[in-house]
């Protein structure tokens, strides 16, 4: 069975719809399935805000060590610490950043968005000719409007760039993939895969990543270092009847085990 049957064998048992490209970078493989379809981003939309910010600092549009304030009125429900804690703390923007990517801090993601903008976030990836991809506002207000749309490949191609480092430069691409690096939620395309340091016998494997969730939707856009390959994966889906937020969300599985096909795919070591 080819990678591309497995996949579609997941989402034939899948209660909605799942979305994927894979991208190997070390023997230029990919797959496609679903994916030119549009899908809720749900908080992988933070990762072309993490571009666009450090885009604007190399531009010399703000400093990465620049103070930034919470207000109350950037505060939003969701995942995060930042709406527990009082307005009027000071943070730098670096470590707003971190936030909205370590714990997916959805306060801290409105606080970037003020000064990115989300009309700047949408030229760069209009620029870097990134299609089916966008931002429409800030997280948990003018709810008339989707939070935005997102496609496989275009989040693909994304994490593509800066694993390549073709966007940005490579110092910046460096801290990026750093933050993602240290991403804390693991359900997705880590649950199978096991990280590994040099300490290990076994080879080293990393992986730096974005999710995102909401009711009926779980994604995931990640860069992996495996044994055998450096490969990108970009997961999404949509329409799942598991509405629940836990670990074994029907949708969190099926990403978890796409992820585990590709990965024995490509980046395992077989004996």
């Amino acid at each position: 069975m080819t990678l591309l049957d497995q996949i579609a064998a997941i989402d034939k048992a899948f209660s909605g719809t799942l979305g994927v490209t894979a991208m190997n970078l070390t023997t230029g493989e990919r797959v496609d399935y679903n994916g030119t379809m549009s899908f809720p981003p749900a908080s992988t939309v933070k990762l072309p805000v993490l571009v666009e910010l450090f885009r604007g600092a190399r531009a010399g549009r703000w400093s990465l060590d620049h103070m930034l304030t919470m207000t109350s009125s950037n505060i939003v429900e969701g995942s995060g610490v930042l709406l527990d804690l009082t307005p009027g703390l000071q943070m730098s923007i670096r470590d707003v950043a971190t936030l909205m990517i370590v714990v997916s801090d959805n306060t801290a993601t409105n606080m970037i968005i003020d000064l990115v903008t989300t009309d700047g976030t949408n030229q760069m990836l209009r620029d870097l000719g990134i299609e089916g991809v966008r931002i429409n506002r800030k997280i948990g207000m003018n709810m008339e409007l989707p939070l935005g749309e997102a496609t496989p490949a275009g989040m693909a191609r994304l994490m593509e760039l800066i694993a390549r480092h073709e966007i940005l430069t490579t110092q910046d691409c460096l801290s990026v993939i750093d933050i993602l690096k240290r991403q804390k939620h693991k359900e997705l395309t880590n649950r199978y895969i096991v990280e590994t340091d040099d300490e290990d016998d076994t080879p080293p494997v990393r992986i730096a990543s974005k999710s995102g969730w909401i009711r009926g939707t779980r994604n995931d856009v990640a860069l992996i270092w495996a044994p055998r390959a450096t490969y990108v994966l970009s997961m999404f889906s949509k329409g799942c009847k598991d509405r629940r937020f836990y670990h074994d969300n029907e949708a969190a599985v099926a990403l978890a085990r796409v992820s585990e096909a590709v990965y024995e795919a490509w980046g395992k070591l077989h004996a």
